[in-house]
């Protein structure tokens, strides 16, 4: 009995003394995937808070747009002309600015799209 229990302590021994005397590349691995995970952890939490950011964006700006066509709804007639001969011209500036630079055709898809719902808010 006294043999076995002896037995077991130097494993238990040998054990530790393998844990404590990890590898370089042990060592290396555990890091890497500690690492790994942490990096994975930060994403999650910063694809959350952008996610967060745009619905809280996107919500302002249908605000915003709504507000704007109710005041363009209100102006006289003649206004709406002028701020319409406007709109479009700084328009077209906007979107030569936007020809020098390499964006998506979403970009200039939804651009367009909210240009014409201004410009029918000021018919």
């Amino acid at each position: 009995m006294y043999n076995n229990s002896k037995m077991q302590n130097d494993d238990a021994q040998q054990a530790d003394d393998a844990s404590a005397e990890q590898s370089p590349l042990a060592v290396a691995v555990q890091f890497r995937k500690e690492s790994d995970r942490a990096l994975l952890n930060a994403l999650t939490a910063l694809s959350k808070v952008n996610g967060i950011t745009v619905v809280q964006h996107d919500a302002r700006l249908a605000v915003i747009g709504e507000l704007l066509v109710s005041v363009l709804t209100h102006l006289p007639n003649a206004m709406r002309a002028d701020i319409a001969a406007s709109f479009r011209d700084r328009i077209e500036d906007l979107m030569g600015l936007s020809d020098d630079r390499c964006l998506p055709e979403k970009y200039h898809s939804s651009l367009l799209t909210e240009v014409n719902r201004y410009l029918n808010a000021l018919r």
